[in-house]
Parts: structure tokens; C-alpha cells; sequence
């Protein structure tokens, strides 16, 4: 994740590439074709969203669609961390990838949401829906690119997202009319993203030179643990416990995100109970 400056200060952007985060998410999943696709496009998504968040700070992005119909969750961190879920592992979209239902995006930190917004997605691009997700949301001028390319076996080859905005004015900074900013950024080509990082490479986009501010290694990095399984486990109570542990002799967990089975045998159960009853 690249994050800047450019036109001497009055625009910040941020540069994503995702390949082998996209790819990972594809194979936790078992996801193919469109669906893989589409996953890689709302992870990009999910990865943008985060460019500005700090601290204990997260973002979740959650798209319900109904054609074609699937359900992805993402969840990234201000320390360029990502998790990511999609079902269907198959489906087929439509022409131009365009999706109808629901996209809901949820900024909060470890106490608290701190904010919670939905966008109908009517027909719309991932990319398309974003765009007026934070048009409205941050009221500020916004251009955006989200390119997600897969071979003829369904493997992502590329995957990568570019997000310029245009910082609102103030007396004390540099400052770009937003007819400025649509002259200068809204012709950004919807060429190969790579072809777009490697400009910012060489320090320049739109003939803009650049004041590269942070360059974050983005990983996938799941929060599941024994201790959380543990924790919910106990608030299933001593007597729910005592019936697993006497009809399946142990109990299993798999998380919906990185689909990693964690396994709590009978004396682990034993412990739980134990636990539970003095605490009576």
C-alpha cells in the first residue's frame, strides 16, 4: 500500500497491489471464475477504505448482493492487516460485473462502531459503488480504479486498486478547484493498474509529481484464536458444554475467514466446565 501527495499537496492518493492477498483469499474459499473475480474487486475495495484509518481502528466492508446473488465480508486494519470472506465459492456475473443489492461499510475501533454507512448498488460496479460510497460519506471530490484480471484457469494475475482525492480547502494549504482536479485526474485512463503503479514508481501521476508519504506491507492475518474459541465456547454455558462433551466427545470450531478447524477435546471441555461451575 502506497500512500501520498500530489499536485503539490492538495491531492493525497493511495496505491494499492493485492495480487498474492487476493489469491490467498480465492484458495481459503475454493473460489473460481466470477467469483474470484468479484471477491479480489470488494477486497481491493475493502483495502482503500482503510487508507486513513489509525490506532486500534478498522474498517468492515459487506456486500449482500441479489444478482448475482453472494454475500462477502472483508474486514482490514490500520496496520495494512486483511481478512476476507466469500460464498458462493461459484456464480456467474453479469455483463460488466455489475451487481445489485446492498454495500454496507463499518468504521470502529476496539470499544465502539464509530460510524455505519449503506450504499444500494442498483446495476453498479464495485468500483462505481464505492466512488459514490465516499462522495457522500467524506464530501470530497473522489476518482477511483479497481482491476481485478484472472487467467483462462481462474488464477489472479493481477490485482490493485488506485484512490485520488482531492483535499478539502483550507486558507493555510495548497488547494485544487474541484473543475482543476476533474481536468487533471478524471481522464486517469481504465488501463492496466500496473501500468498505473508503475507511473507512481517513477514519481508521477497525470504528469503530477508525487510526495510519497508511507509504503505499508498489506498481509492476511486473521484474528481467530483458541483463546476467542475458548471465550465463546464458555458463553455457551456449563450445561450446553456438558452436553457436547457427552454426545460428540469434543468440540469443533471453523472460522468462516481463513477456514482453519480448531479442535477443543474432551479434557479441554472438562477445563471449561470446571471453570463455569465455581464460578457459580
Amino acid at each position: 500500500m502506497h500512500r501520498g501527495l500530489t499536485a503539490d499537496g492538495a491531492v493525497r492518493f493511495l496505491a494499492v497491489e493485492a495480487k498474492h492477498l487476493v489469491r490467498h483469499t480465492a484458495t481459503a474459499h475454493g473460489l473460481t471464475g466470477d467469483a474470484a473475480r468479484t471477491a479480489g474487486e470488494a477486497t481491493i475495495a475493502a483495502l482503500l477504505m482503510s487508507a486513513w484509518i489509525k490506532g486500534e481502528e478498522r474498517v468492515t466492508l459487506q456486500i449482500q448482493a441479489e444478482r448475482p446473488r453472494f454475500a462477502y465480508m472483508g474486514e482490514a486494519d490500520a496496520e495494512g492487516n486483511i481478512r476476507a470472506r466469500m460464498t458462493p465459492a461459484r456464480f456467474r456475473a453479469r455483463s460488466a460485473d455489475r451487481v445489485d443489492g446492498l454495500l454496507m461499510a463499518i468504521k470502529a475501533d476496539a470499544r465502539r462502531e464509530l460510524y455505519r454507512g449503506m450504499t444500494p448498488l442498483e446495476g453498479q460496479t464495485i468500483e462505481r459503488a464505492l466512488v459514490e460510497h465516499l462522495s457522500s460519506s467524506d464530501q470530497v471530490d473522489t476518482l477511483l480504479r479497481i482491476q481485478v484480471k484472472t487467467d483462462d484457469t481462474g488464477t489472479v494475475q493481477t490485482a490493485g486498486g488506485l484512490l485520488v482525492e482531492r483535499l478539502p480547502d483550507h486558507p493555510e494549504q495548497p488547494t485544487l478547484a474541484p473543475e482543476a482536479f476533474q481536468a487533471t485526474f478524471g481522464g486517469i485512463p481504465r488501463q492496466d493498474i500496473g501500468e498505473l503503479h508503475t507511473a507512481l514508481a517513477f514519481g508521477q501521476i497525470q504528469g503530477q509529481s508525487i510526495e510519497l508519504l508511507e509504503n505499508r506491507v498489506l498481509t492476511w492475518r486473521c484474528r481467530c484464536s483458541d483463546g476467542k474459541v475458548r471465550s465463546m465456547l464458555r458463553s455457551l454455558g456449563a450445561t450446553e458444554l456438558t452436553s457436547i462433551r457427552e454426545e460428540l466427545g469434543q468440540a469443533e470450531v471453523t472460522c468462516h475467514f481463513c477456514n482453519e478447524r480448531r479442535v477443543i477435546d474432551s479434557e479441554g471441555l472438562d477445563q471449561l466446565i470446571a471453570h463455569l461451575t465455581e464460578q457459580r
